[in-house]
């Protein structure tokens, strides 16, 4: 099977692989879309395994694509970064009414870039970049996974692994005592 056959098979089969994912959209912050890419991918990866170990192409890809599933769905012990963008079942006209709901009864926001700055010394300058965009400190506003991806010249992944690092790092290092959050309250 070659690659535009394999991304034809992920289309035919679009509902099965999305009844795949229901089950873990609910505990995870990524977006179907984004789930619906990995498929893409897990199906190129397939297509090659397959050939290589005259396998059946299915097999390659329910194995490869429950391998990367295992990959990006959070679990407790990692902190792990989606899509910026706003859950479907938020989206409204009304967009006061959406910043009303999240504003009335919350502490003041501490200030972002205050802390990026004073954690950003301790990242690699990968995870700097990353995180910089996916914080919205620049002037362009947050920006999503896919829109950093596409400004690095990179694929989703890579940044969701970058951002993953980031956050684990951070977490360890507030763990370690290395970082106060109390300074930031």
């Amino acid at each position: 099977m070659d690659f535009q056959q394999a991304a034809a098979w992920v289309k035919d089969h679009q509902p099965v692989i999305k009844g795949y994912i229901a089950k873990y959209r609910r505990f995870s912050p990524y977006e179907e879309c984004d789930y619906m890419q990995e498929a893409f991918e897990a199906a190129m990866i397939a297509a090659v395994r397959s050939k290589q170990k005259h396998i059946r192409f299915e097999a390659a890809f329910w194995k490869v694509f429950r391998s990367q599933i295992s990959v990006i769905t959070p679990s407790p012990d990692i902190l792990t970064h989606g899509s910026n963008s706003i859950p479907s079942h938020l989206c409204t006209e009304d967009l006061a009414a959406i910043s009303g709901k999240r504003n009335k009864g919350r502490q003041k926001q501490p200030n972002t870039e205050a802390i990026y700055n004073s954690i950003c010394h301790l990242l690699t300058e990968k995870e700097q970049q990353v995180l910089y965009l996916s914080l919205g400190i620049g002037m362009e506003g947050r920006l999503s996974n896919y829109e950093i991806a596409e400004r690095l010249g990179c694929v989703v992944s890579n940044v969701r692994d970058i951002l993953n690092r980031a956050m684990v790092r951070v977490k360890t290092l507030v763990s370690s005592g290395a970082i106060d959050p109390q300074r930031f309250a």
